[in-house]
């Protein structure tokens, strides 16, 4: 064996946006045939502007380059090529055969001119061509966001609802705050929305914890993780300020809720200083007994892999290559899909 899997084994990706997921040629061709106007000269310039750098502000900054990635796949034709491309892509590069691809439709229906059924549908076709080509099986996470509207956000479960046992396995909310408003965002307001989507047999995991690392004073940070655990989450995207309050820790570990880390996404946006703070925190975490996976955020965008990202973790001493092979394992276990289409531990 090299490295911390062997070649053939079978990874778990379950944190990976549909936005940050496809790869900059086929989007760049994906623009062109839809005939819209890419600002960018040429194709290298469009590649490093939908590349996390160093220049990258932050989640603000993050937001931005989600931006144009989401606009190039606002349509049925764009989704599915989109969907199809990215797992199809990760089986090939990764041997990834469990993948959640998460993705907001709202934010792919160009502001209500096309139909979001019609973005749900070519979503589910794009898992089913994928999983009919290749040794996969695949969900989708439909997202809410935080500058929504309640109405809006409705509308993207009323969808996840509609398109259970047909593709769509949970729902997520992320997003920039309101208004660049100041944290606590208040998650306890999602309680009829995630209860509506539990209701139906939907997964729920909720993007909360990244940020506040560095804050004068995080205990707002802090309290929107409460809030999220208050809504009886299965997982959350994220999570790492709970390395720096044991009784979060100990509340995620108590109640085998999973955190879904992003190492390098953490380092690049500015949420964790360096690698060195990044292996801190998981190694904290793991020591709580706090249950972890890794995963990419987007492996375009970012510029990873995931077998990179769990090698990162042992050099770093985060994680022994055991603890890294565990990691794997809890993913396929805790994936959002039906039993019957987990892929085996690897």
């Amino acid at each position: 064996m090299s490295g911390v899997f062997a070649a053939d084994a079978p990874l778990a990706e379950l944190h990976a946006h549909l936005g940050g997921g496809v790869d900059a040629a086929t989007m760049w061709e994906l623009a062109h045939e839809q005939g819209l106007k890419v600002p960018y000269s040429d194709y290298w310039a469009f590649a490093d502007a939908v590349t996390v750098g160093s220049g990258t502000a932050g989640l603000a900054g993050l937001d931005r380059l989600y931006r144009v990635t989401e606009l190039i796949q606002s349509s049925p034709e764009g989704v599915f090529v989109a969907v199809h491309g990215m797992i199809a892509g990760a089986y090939r590069s990764q041997r990834i055969t469990t993948h959640e691809v998460r993705f907001n439709p709202a934010k792919r229906n160009r502001g209500g001119e096309r139909d979001l059924d019609a973005i749900v549908m070519a979503a589910v076709h794009g898992v089913d061509r994928a999983s009919l080509e290749y040794p996969v099986r695949a969900g989708l996470i439909l997202m809410m966001d935080r500058t929504f509207t309640p109405e809006l956000n409705a509308a993207v479960v009323e969808r996840a609802v509609r398109f259970h046992h047909r593709g769509v396995v949970a729902v997520d909310i992320g997003g920039p705050r309101p208004g660049g408003a100041p944290a606590p965002y208040p998650y306890r307001a999602l309680a009829p929305l995630v209860e509506r989507a539990r209701s139906a047999g939907l997964g729920i995991t909720l993007h909360v914890g990244e940020e506040g690392i560095h804050a004068p004073d995080p205990s707002a940070y802090v309290e929107e993780m409460w809030q999220a655990l208050e809504l009886g989450v299965d997982r959350i995207g994220h999570g790492i300020i709970a390395a720096y309050e044991p009784r979060l820790a100990e509340a995620l570990a108590e109640r085998g809720v999973v955190l879904e880390l992003c190492p390098t996404s953490n380092i690049k946006t500015g949420a964790v200083r360096d690698e060195q703070q990044m292996a801190e925190i998981v190694y904290e975490l793991q020591t709580a007994g706090v249950p972890l996976v890794v995963a990419t955020d987007g492996p375009e965008m970012i510029g990873t892999r995931l077998r990179a990202e769990h090698a990162l973790l042992v050099r770093l001493g985060a994680l022994t290559p055991e603890q890294a092979r565990e990691a794997n394992r809890r993913a396929h276990a805790t994936s959002f899909l039906p039993p019957a289409g987990r892929a085996g531990p690897g």
